[in-house]
């Protein structure tokens, strides 16, 4: 089970979810900073097999160039492949129910579904969502992004490649929605990816002990998004679609995904070249 999303979703809080699930997410995980002081409970490894992956590609976590398919290609990228292949075998192979989380793998799935299929693992994702407006807020906290590269970093990492896990299962979970009701949002993961029956001791220890609404510092509704220049009608048309599944308003059927391909197109038409 794979955590994708963007930075600053909610990702951390999810991927402790699905700890409590039975998820097994590993041992090493990053230390707890000030910005994130519950955790980000991503695999040490894991996030270094990406930022590996990001530096051959030449980019950084925040850049807003989209990916060609055809660098995935390239020899470099081949070589990170089969570290990464060893590295899943050897830390997560014992394990029947596991998975791993960091924000950087929704810009790296044509990697890591390779990876994956060569561990012939039987992949699905739980897709972190929160409202665009909050992930501006709190990366412009954190380091004084602007709204506007906030909001085509947001794009870049939705956007481009959610297509690629269409065949596969997959739940989307908003952040808020999380926070709001924590119980219903681990079982409703459960039920989606047909997960074994969850201990009700260890949802409840997530919900009471872990979840802090004093370090979500922005709520923002979907109607709430600003839709004046074409950069944030696109933001608002992407959020709000997968807003739609979050709710269960929506399920992603042949309609849904021909809905996002829309989007994609659109994305397409308006990023900067491809690398």
């Amino acid at each position: 089970m794979l955590v994708v999303g963007m930075h600053r979703s909610g990702t951390s809080a999810i991927a402790r979810g699905i700890a409590a699930l039975g998820v097994y997410l590993g041992t090493d995980f990053l230390d707890a900073q000030p910005e994130n002081p519950t955790g980000y409970w991503e695999d040490k490894g894991i996030v270094e097999i990406d930022e590996r992956v990001l530096k051959a590609l030449g980019l950084r976590w925040d850049d807003i160039e989209p990916i060609a398919p055809a660098e995935f290609r390239r020899l470099r990228i081949r070589l990170l492949h089969a570290d990464a292949v060893r590295y899943v075998k050897r830390t997560f192979g014992a394990h029947p129910l596991w998975g791993f989380k960091d924000p950087r793998v929704i810009r790296l799935l044509p990697f890591w579904r390779g990876v994956l299929r060569k561990c012939r693992a039987d992949d699905a994702y739980v897709v972190a969502i929160r409202n665009p407006r909050s992930v501006e807020a709190s990366l412009f906290r954190r380091q004084s992004m602007s709204a506007t590269a906030a909001r085509r970093l947001w794009l870049v990492h939705m956007v481009p490649d959610l297509r690629l896990i269409a065949d596969r299962p997959l739940v989307v979970v908003d952040y808020d929605l999380l926070m709001r009701e924590p119980r219903a949002q681990l079982e409703r993961i459960a039920r989606a990816l047909k997960l074994p029956a969850p201990d009700p001791g260890e949802i409840e220890r997530f919900a009471a002990e872990f979840l802090d609404e004093t370090l979500r510092h922005s709520v923002f509704s979907p109607d709430e998004l600003e839709a004046a220049t074409d950069l944030e009608r696109l933001t608002q048309k992407a959020y709000r679609l997968l807003y739609d599944l979050a709710s269960d308003r929506l399920v992603p059927d042949d309609a849904w995904w021909r809905s996002w391909d829309e989007i994609e197109q659109l994305f397409s038409g308006a990023a900067a070249p491809t690398r």
